[in-house]
């Protein structure tokens, strides 16, 4: 796909005010895109420097994360807070790095760095109003080549995108007025009766932990984070074991709201028989996302004209011809010729017919 067209996609998913949190699953694959990395995660600073939230398309283990915070986050070797500073005081804010020599033999790389697989990382500082609200990582693997000065314009290219993302929905945080559809992200996890986790992969751990918290931060992982946890699926545990005594008819399904989006858990036996003291429960994890997400990554798959896509995101939300006219500076005249275009390539009739067929990703529309 053109860089063109991706940048145009980064830009549409920043414009949408929705809260930086509720972007990010969807931001960091399109960035990804633009500068090919094995993945990425954002990190919001305070004034001071300091880390209050993250979010990380790959976590380290519990046991993992904890030893990050303890042992190198405020440390000598390591400092968040310093290496966060010295970037910001650089003049483009973007740049790359390689391990090499002794941070290669450090106990931090090979601790931490090497399980995330970040040997070259590329950072890029977001700002607002001179401001800085969070840096944005990118990695590779050491079989990857390290990020060039044209990957590092790439990414300087967007970065004011990523900051409007981040700072123009600040003061969102209900989810109760977006409309949610299931996404492809998903895990199991294997329980005991009792909530407590026996089994699970990186990916079943790391949804379980967004889903019972909205800040990931040393505060909040040296307090109940993991708690939360247990407590959720002790909490549906129970409503399963519920069900399977007749006590309750509701299914065994959880609904959890967080900043990074809504997440549904469902329980289910995996033993003959449930009522064996070392039953086991399988838990089903799917996030879902906004119905907005889902339809610009959708539309950035189909062969529509940057106009088209503008008039199609318009739609999506709900304006009138008037407010598109308006948002666009064209006329209603141009509005109503380009909306007929667009539902002639779809093959539509109307727009709740564009929206459902971009929405499906549906093939074969004209190009």
């Amino acid at each position: 796909m053109k860089q063109s067209s991706v940048r145009a996609r980064i830009r549409q998913l920043c414009c949408l005010g929705l809260p930086g949190e509720l972007l990010m699953a969807s931001l960091l694959p399109a960035l990804r895109e633009l500068v090919p990395s094995d993945s990425a995660a954002f990190f919001w600073v305070d004034t001071r420097g300091e880390m209050s939230n993250m979010f990380a398309e790959r976590m380290l283990p519990p046991e993992l994360m904890s030893l990050y915070f303890e042992r190198y986050y405020d440390g000598r070797e390591a400092s968040f807070r310093r290496a966060f500073l010295e970037r910001a005081a650089q003049p483009d804010g973007v740049m790359a790095t390689s391990v090499e020599g002794d941070l290669a033999r450090s106990a931090y790389y090979n601790e931490i760095l090497r399980r995330l697989d970040a040997h070259h990382v590329l950072y890029g500082i977001v700002r607002e109003q001179g401001a800085a609200l969070g840096q944005l990582s990118l990695y590779r693997s050491p079989d990857a080549p390290p990020f060039t000065p044209k990957e590092r314009a790439d990414l300087a290219s967007v970065i004011r995108y990523v900051a409007h993302g981040v700072a123009s929905g600040e003061s969102q945080a209900d989810n109760g007025s977006l409309a949610f559809q299931d996404s492809d992200d998903e895990a199991m996890l294997v329980t005991d009766r009792e909530g407590i986790v026996r089994h699970g992969s990186e990916k079943g751990r790391r949804l379980l932990l967004l889903a019972t918290t909205s800040e990931i931060n040393p505060a909040s992982l040296r307090s109940i984070v993991h708690e939360r946890a247990t407590r959720a699926l002790r909490g549906l545990c129970a409503k399963l074991e519920a069900v399977s005594h007749g006590e309750d008819g509701a299914p065994p399904v959880m609904t959890f709201d967080s900043r990074w989006g809504r997440y549904i858990m469902r329980a289910y036996w995996l033993n003959d028989d449930p009522g064996a003291d070392d039953a086991l429960v399988g838990v089903r994890i799917q996030r879902q996302e906004p119905m907005i997400l889902r339809f610009v990554q959708a539309m950035g798959r189909l062969p529509l004209s940057p106009q088209q896509r503008e008039i199609a995101l318009m739609i999506a939300q709900g304006k009138s011809n008037q407010e598109i006219a308006e948002g666009l500076g064209v006329s209603g005249n141009t509005v109503a010729y380009h909306i007929k275009q667009l539902f002639l390539k779809l093959d539509v009739h109307d727009r709740a017919g564009a929206v459902s067929r971009i929405t499906s990703g549906a093939g074969g529309i004209a190009a």
